[in-house]
């Protein structure tokens, strides 16, 4: 026995697509042009890279029971070496986008990249 889809069947399809296209656009920051990387370790800010302003490769080194380095050059960031015994940080590469994280938890370690919005709003009266 087959079943005939119905009209409600259709509204119920597209508002889920409608859902889904809304939630991914939200999920990212809108690309700016001024991005800035925020390392952490368990909630302390070890530091932050200005990624638009780098003119050769930075690296971080961060200390703990799970050492490693954080590479930034411009434009982008990784995890370029950690001790932590499954390497998902390291196997997530470059991250390069506002919104996007890249994460250690053995380390507790995150990347965050925010982005600025360089536009200026004049109001002239």
């Amino acid at each position: 026995m087959r079943l005939k889809p119905r009209a409600g069947d259709f509204l119920i399809i597209a508002a889920i697509i409608t859902a889904a296209v809304l939630m991914a656009l939200l999920l990212f920051e809108k690309d700016s042009i001024a991005k800035v990387a925020i390392i952490s370790q368990n909630n302390t800010v070890l530091d932050s890279v200005r990624l638009d302003e780098l003119e050769e490769r930075y690296t971080i080194d961060y200390q703990g029971e799970y050492p490693g380095t954080i590479e930034a050059e411009k434009g982008r960031i990784r995890f370029s070496h950690a001790e932590c015994p499954d390497q998902v940080c390291v196997r997530t590469g470059w991250i390069n986008r506002p919104g996007q994280i890249a994460v250690c938890l053995p380390a507790g370690i995150i990347i965050r990249i925010e982005g600025k919005d360089t536009d200026v709003d004049i109001i002239v009266k």
